[in-house]
């Protein structure tokens, strides 16, 4: 008999998170682009999975952190109006960097069950692979 394993939870690398002066979610290529497409499906069906999975702010920390300012991943986490900040405001660090709380949150998203398809087509947006 064999020993099934669980899956292993992927590693995202704060070094890959390279600073530029782009926001995060538009890392690989501006509104419009396929990438672009693609990270907005790809939060869209995390934010489905999360609502019955009751990890909402989790995708709602994700996307706020995914606007963060043009700065990138240099930036600091920073307050706002928007209905993904006042979802996700408790598990935000206002004023630390945003790149260590976006590893955070996806790690977290991961070890929730997050279906990986989407956790890897937002990372990449960030990482600007896709």
């Amino acid at each position: 008999m064999t020993k099934s394993s669980a899956p292993s939870v992927p590693v995202f690398a704060l070094a890959d998170l390279a600073e530029s002066a782009t926001q995060l979610r538009l890392r690989n290529g501006g509104s419009g682009s396929a990438g672009s497409s693609a990270y907005i499906q790809a939060t869209r069906a995390l934010a489905s999975w999360a609502r019955s999975a009751g990890h909402a702010p989790l995708v709602h920390a994700l996307v706020h952190l995914g606007w963060t300012s043009t700065s990138g991943a240099r930036a600091n986490c920073s307050a706002s109006s928007s209905k993904a900040w006042a979802h996700a405001a408790p598990l935000l660090e206002v004023g630390k960097p945003a790149a260590p709380q976006v590893v955070a949150v996806l790690t977290a998203l991961t070890e929730a069950g997050a279906p990986a398809e989407q956790v890897a087509t937002v990372w990449a947006t960030f990482t600007s692979v896709a």
